[in-house]
């Protein structure tokens, strides 16, 4: 069949895992460029926020653009394969702390005042998104550490 194509495997999906009715690969990668972007455009107008000095602003719609970003990632391999992904060991602190932090960041911006708390819960969403995405690509989480070693090397 055309649809259900799976990027991270040639297995066909299982039924349970679809989101939407059966997809092409191209409708996949649309839905994910959409996604993607629609994500990262928020998290552009979230620092357009910040910089007029809307902390509690900038963190909610950077919180819901990471959100968005994240989800786009369900029409490449489809929630049940994805939800896996996420909880393998190389990716489960990175996912646990993202969405704990991105839950804390937004129950901060809405019920509080703590706008430094909120920003400080952003940039560590922000981090746990970071090593999540580099999960996915091979040895770059080990690149990073290594950037960050070297940068932090004294002579």
């Amino acid at each position: 069949m055309k649809g259900d194509y799976n990027f991270f495997s040639d297995k066909k999906d299982d039924p349970l895992d679809a989101v939407c009715p059966k997809l092409s690969y191209q409708q996949r990668l649309w839905g994910f460029l959409i996604c993607s972007g629609i994500g990262w455009f928020l998290e552009f107008c979230a620092f357009i926020s910040f910089f007029q000095g809307n902390g509690k602003e900038f963190a909610i719609i950077f919180s819901i653009g990471n959100l968005v970003a994240i989800l786009s990632t369900l029409f490449l391999s489809g929630p049940k394969d994805q939800c896996k992904r996420m909880a393998d060991k190389s990716r489960l602190i990175s996912t646990i702390i993202f969405f704990s932090t991105l839950i804390v960041t937004l129950v901060l911006a809405f019920a509080t005042d703590l706008t430094f708390l909120t920003l400080l819960m952003t940039l560590i969403q922000f981090c746990a998104y970071v090593w999540y995405v580099l999960s996915f690509i091979p040895f770059g989480q080990r690149m990073l550490k290594k950037f960050f070693s070297s940068c932090c090397e004294f002579e």
